[in-house]
Order: C-alpha cells, then sequence, then structure tokens
C-alpha cells in the first residue's frame, strides 16, 4: 500500500501534528507513506487534509486510487465529495459526516509527548494545564471561572494555558479574579507539551461553548409534547462538531488527570471518578478539582488509569493499524463486488 499525505497548509498545527503521527505508517509491513507533493499516479491510497481536499484532481489523475479526506470541515464539505473514506477526529464529527459519507475511521490528533509520566507529589501551587484553540479557552468563563475562584480561596491556584497566541492574540478577558489565582500564558509551539505541560498538576479539558441565557434556550428548545417540557435543572450541551479527545490524549501519556467538559468525545477517553472527572456545572468542576488538588496520591492513581486506559486504546501505532486495516477492507470490499 502506497499512501500520499498532502496539502498546501504544510505549516499548520494540526497538519504538523497529524504528519508526525501518520509518518510511522512506515514502520507497518506493506505500508509506506510519502508527503506534500502531488504526483497523485505514483499512489493507490491519497490522504488529503480538510483545509484543502482536491478529490475532483486526484480522482481525474489516478481513478483506481482511494481518497480519504482527514477532517473536512463545513466549509470545504462540497470539495471532500467524491471521497472513498474519511478521517473524523472524534465520535462528534464521525457523527455529522455520516450525513454524507459511508465509510468513516476516528482517528484523533494529538501530539507524541516523549517524556516519562509526572511524579505527582504535595506542593503548593497547585497547577492546572490548558492546552487548544482560544474558543476553547474563553469558553471557560462564567462557569470554570467560577470554579477557579471558588477553589482559589482554599489552595494558591495557577493556571498554564497554551495556545497559539501569535496568531490568535492575547486573552480579551480574565479568566479567574481570585487574589490566589494566577494565569500564565504561554506560546504553542511543538516542544511546548514537554516543555511546559508536564510540570502540571492537573489537566482541564473545556470542551462546551456556554449558552447565553441558558434558561430562555431551554424553553426556545422544548419539544412540542407537554410531557417534554423543560425544566430548570434539565442539560442542554453546546459542542463544536471538531470536538475529539485529543487534548486529553497529551495529558494522558503525561500521567496527568484531568477535569474534562461532558461532551462524546470526554465519557470516551475518561472514566468518571476513575482516571478523571466529567464536569458541566460550576459546581461540578469545582468539587472535581478540589478533590484532585486536595491529594497527590489521587493524582498519582488517576492519571496512571488514564495513561494505561489510553497505551491499551489509543496511542498511535493502535490507531495507525487500525486505518490500515480500515483501507484494506475498502480495498477488498470493491474487489469482491468488481469495482
Amino acid at each position: 500500500m502506497r499512501i500520499l499525505f498532502t496539502t498546501a497548509e504544510r505549516t499548520s498545527p494540526s497538519t504538523v501534528i497529524n504528519a508526525a503521527n501518520y509518518s510511522r505508517l512506515n514502520e507497518l509491513d506493506g505500508v509506506t507513506i510519502e508527503f506534500f507533493n502531488r504526483n497523485y499516479a505514483d499512489y493507490n491510497v491519497i490522504l488529503f487534509m480538510g483545509y484543502d481536499p482536491r478529490v475532483a484532481e486526484a480522482r481525474a489523475a489516478n481513478p483506481a486510487a482511494k481518497i480519504g479526506v482527514i477532517d473536512p470541515r463545513p466549509s470545504t464539505l462540497s470539495a471532500a465529495q467524491g471521497a472513498d473514506f474519511v478521517v473524523a477526529n472524534g465520535v462528534e464529527m464521525g457523527d455529522w459526516l455520516a450525513n454524507y459519507f459511508e465509510n468513516i475511521y476516528i482517528y484523533p490528533i494529538y501530539p507524541q509527548v516523549n517524556v516519562s509520566p509526572k511524579t505527582h507529589t504535595h506542593h503548593t501551587p497547585v497547577i492546572l494545564g490548558y492546552h487548544g484553540n482560544k474558543v476553547h479557552l474563553m469558553s471557560m468563563r462564567p462557569i470554570i471561572s467560577q470554579a477557579l475562584d471558588a477553589l482559589a480561596k482554599e489552595y494558591e491556584v495557577e493556571l498554564w494555558a497554551v495556545y497559539n497566541i501569535d496568531l490568535l492574540g492575547k486573552m480579551p478577558f480574565d479568566l479567574c479574579r481570585a487574589r490566589n489565582c494566577k494565569v500564565r500564558y504561554f506560546q504553542w509551539h511543538e516542544g511546548v507539551y514537554a516543555d511546559v505541560l508536564s510540570q502540571v498538576d492537573i489537566g482541564i479539558v473545556p470542551n462546551l461553548i456556554p449558552l447565553k441565557n441558558e434558561t430562555i434556550a431551554k424553553r426556545k428548545a422544548a419539544s412540542y409534547s407537554r410531557v417534554l417540557q423543560p425544566h430548570d435543572s434539565d442539560y442542554l450541551l453546546r459542542f463544536k462538531v471538531s470536538t475529539n479527545p485529543g487534548r486529553i490524549y497529551v495529558f494522558s501519556q503525561l500521567g496527568i488527570p484531568v477535569v474534562a467538559g461532558m461532551s462524546p468525545s470526554a465519557a470516551s477517553a475518561v472514566q468518571h471518578g476513575y482516571s478523571g472527572y466529567l464536569a458541566y456545572s460550576s459546581g461540578g468542576w469545582y468539587w472535581a478539582l478540589k478533590k484532585l488538588a486536595e491529594s497527590a496520591d489521587l493524582r498519582a492513581r488517576m492519571g496512571q488509569r488514564l495513561r494505561e486506559d489510553y497505551l491499551a486504546r489509543a496511542q498511535i501505532d493502535h490507531l495507525n493499524r487500525g486505518l490500515v486495516d480500515f483501507i484494506r477492507q475498502i480495498l477488498k470490499d470493491d474487489q469482491a463486488f468488481g469495482v
């Protein structure tokens, strides 16, 4: 199997991370992968990043090739039409793409972190770590910010937040206001996971976008049946289609437990109360963070469980073997039907 991975967006963080992970396909018997050219005729599998899928161009140059698109987005969906399969970064995107494609493989995007797992000790301050985009960081307010302020009444807290500051700009507001809560921002670069995040005590993974006037939103979203009328205690969750467990897997590799917003992907990667916690409300976030902040032993146990689960189900070699088997099945099905 000869695979081409290509895109014009070579320096995008998603491309950089995916290219490094997909390059390990070369370690599998009978598989070679090359990068960033348009010699489509030389390959029997062609992978495009979702930024710029040139499916029609590749199909014209090599009708026999199997073409896949990695994480197609709504803005590029039309250009991805005609692909033989898509690769989704989480169950959320996989569900959305099922409206348009039949063959879907789940392959979370996350970087490899080549450092030893953290040794948890009791110390001050308690350091919380975040990495991701600016949207999820901004979505911490008001719910998670309130939890941080409450936690800072009992513990000295620092939040270390990693994102692409140069591209996205500085945060327009404070994420916590308590005197004992300090926020430090770090520019994203390829080595930031080992240099910065390996030092934190607890990972935080916001996934949900806060709703404005949540009570009114619930009422407007009410079903027609009177039996199903809303109550103030109902949950109404909003998350991006690109939500995925990749941000959790960075902390998994480091043996650092996480508190994550309760999205489907988070629930697939974190066993609540066993390898970390899922939370929605300010109270839920505060309770989970407090549990972990007060006990280095609990952080160590949960961090180890999170790492063990990741190694068993989601490390890159496992995902790559699954991807090759997935593509081979598509090739086999075509042969069976004489395509």
